[in-house]
C-alpha cells in the first residue's frame, strides 16, 4: 500500500496483532488487540502514537510501526491496491516460495487473496499455508448465523490462553473471546461484555437455566458491585463455554455443578441474551 501526504486520517492494520494501549507508551496495559488487515480511525497523534477507534468503536492507543496511515476509502478497500479479494484468515502461515515464513497471521487477519496466495497491506506476499482462510464473500455460508454453529465454532477455541486484552486464538479474555467468535458468523459485537450485556434480546430464565439454548450469551456482575465483568456462552441450558482468568484458558463449565467458580458464578448471574430469533 502507498503512503499518502494528506487526509491520513485512517489506518490500516500491517503487523499480525497491533496491541492497543490505555495511553501512549509501550508499558501501558493492553485493553484490546486489533488484527492485520483491520481499518482504524485515526483520532490524534502523539509522536510515534495515535490514539485510534477500532471497527467496533472501542479506543485506545496503537504504536505506529503497526500501522499504515492513509485516506478512509484507501484503508476501506486496501486490497484493490494489492488486486485481490478480501478473505478472513483463521490461523494461517504465509510462506515464500523458498518456504520460509513471511508472517504468521491469528484468527481474524485480513488479506487480499490472490489464487492461493495472500498479499498484506505492506505488500508482503506469499502462500497462504498450515491453516485455514475464507473469502470474506463466503462468510455467510461458512459461518451461518445460529447457535449451533456459533457453538460449534467457539468449540474450536477450548484451550485458547486466557490473555487480558486479547482476542484471538493466541490469546483471549472472556469478551475477546465471545466478540471474535461472533464476528466470524456477521455479528459486530462491542468490545466489552457490560457493553455486549446490551445486545439482543433479554431471555426470561425465570423458570430455570433450562430456557438458555446455545448461542445465548451469559453475563455475570463483579464480587462486590453490579457492573457487568464476565460474559460466557451458553451450550445450552446450564452449560457454558469461556475464558475466565480463574480457569487460565477457554473451556467447559457447568453453572449446576458445585466447583468453587461455578457456585460464585451462579451467586453473579445477571442475565442472558439472545442474538438468534
Amino acid at each position: 500500500m502507498r503512503r499518502e501526504s494528506a487526509e491520513l486520517t485512517h489506518a490500516v492494520v500491517r503487523t499480525a496483532l497491533a496491541p492497543v494501549r490505555a495511553s501512549s507508551e509501550v508499558r501501558a496495559e493492553q485493553v484490546t488487540q486489533e488484527v492485520l488487515g483491520a481499518v482504524l480511525e485515526i483520532l490524534e497523534r502523539r509522536g510515534d502514537w495515535a490514539r485510534i477507534r477500532g471497527e467496533d468503536g472501542y479506543e485506545g492507543w496503537v504504536n505506529m510501526g503497526g500501522l499504515l496511515a492513509c485516506s478512509r476509502e484507501r484503508a476501506e478497500a486496501w486490497w484493490d491496491d494489492a488486486g485481490g479479494q478480501p478473505a478472513l484468515v483463521l490461523d494461517a502461515a504465509v510462506l515464500d516460495d523458498a518456504g520460509r515464513p513471511v508472517a504468521r497471521l491469528p484468527w481474524g487477519a485480513r488479506v487480499a487473496a490472490v489464487g492461493a496466495s495472500a498479499v498484506l497491506p505492506d505488500g508482503r506476499c506469499g502462500r497462504l499455508t498450515q491453516g485455514r482462510w475464507v473469502a470474506w464473500a463466503e462468510l455467510g455460508e461458512r459461518f451461518p448465523q445460529s447457535g449451533a454453529a456459533v457453538t460449534a465454532t467457539a468449540r474450536e477455541w477450548l484451550g485458547v490462553p486466557y490473555l487480558w486484552g486479547g482476542r484471538t486464538r493466541w490469546g483471549a479474555d472472556c469478551s475477546g473471546f465471545v466478540q471474535a467468535v461472533y464476528r466470524v458468523h456477521g455479528f459486530l459485537l462491542p468490545r466489552d461484555s457490560r457493553e455486549q450485556a446490551e445486545v439482543g434480546q433479554p431471555i426470561d430464565i425465570g423458570s430455570g437455566l433450562e430456557a438458555l439454548q446455545p448461542g445465548d450469551l451469559l453475563f455475570f456482575r463483579a464480587v462486590d458491585s453490579v457492573r457487568v465483568v464476565h460474559v460466557a456462552m451458553s451450550l445450552g441450558g446450564a452449560a457454558i463455554l469461556h475464558a475466565a482468568q480463574a480457569n487460565g484458558f477457554v473451556r467447559e463449565d457447568d453453572l449446576q455443578r458445585d466447583s468453587e467458580l461455578e457456585r460464585s458464578l451462579t451467586e453473579r448471574f445477571v442475565g442472558a441474551r439472545r442474538l438468534f430469533r
